[in-house]
């Protein structure tokens, strides 16, 4: 009995220190950038963002991130070259209409406000493990919304495109491609946890 209630007192100080923070799609973007010909950058960002960060105030390294992001709505400014990046030579985005990425670890950078997190990326039918060099910032009271609060994280990586079975490619003269192998991630994330629900009012004394 003695170790149920423990059980049952210490679930609930987990549950005291642990916070959902909803991303907020409406102010979030996932960019990426390309090489062409081995020489310009062309950048692009993908579709809405949407998912949740619960944040473990006591311990960070316990707190957890789930994030779905829409493929179909990639945008680089060329409509040509978005079409092809839809098509089954990348993306294939009437097979693989989202990416998701779930953490499986979350470690402490080399700042109070840097982490490392690690986690799951599924995209285009592959899944694989990656590490965003991540910075969180520190809460503010949602001018928007009373009682609400908001903070900003950012993340970055580079990855290997092929791994996830993006391999379409042209090689040139000069033994580059033209479209680079790597591609550089970044999210720019707005996260906002809701009020705090009110306490119930205590029912009037019967007379």
């Amino acid at each position: 009995m003695k170790k149920m209630i423990l059980s049952a007192v210490l679930a609930v100080s987990g549950l005291a220190s642990a916070a959902t923070w909803d991303i907020d799609s409406a102010h979030t973007t996932a960019g990426f950038t390309a090489k062409h010909l081995g020489i310009t950058n062309v950048n692009g960002t993908l579709g809405t963002v949407s998912g949740k960060f619960n944040v473990d105030e006591k311990d960070v390294t316990k707190s957890t991130i789930e994030a779905t992001i829409d493929v179909k709505g990639i945008n680089t400014n060329m409509a040509k070259r978005d079409d092809h990046l839809k098509s089954p030579d990348f993306f294939d985005v009437a097979k693989f209409a989202e990416a998701k990425f779930k953490s499986t670890k979350i470690e402490k950078g080399s700042a109070d406000n840097k982490l490392k997190v690690t986690g799951d990326l599924t995209m285009h039918g592959v899944t694989k493990p990656v590490t965003f060099e991540t910075e969180l910032s520190a809460e503010v009271d949602h001018p928007m919304v009373k009682g609400a609060k908001a903070r900003a994280a950012t993340a970055s990586l580079t990855l290997n495109r092929e791994d996830w079975g993006l391999t379409w490619n042209m090689p040139l003269a000069n033994n580059g491609l033209v479209v680079s192998k790597e591609i550089k991630v970044a999210l720019e994330v707005e996260l906002m946890k809701a009020p705090a629900a009110e306490a119930p009012k205590a029912a009037p004394a019967k007379k």
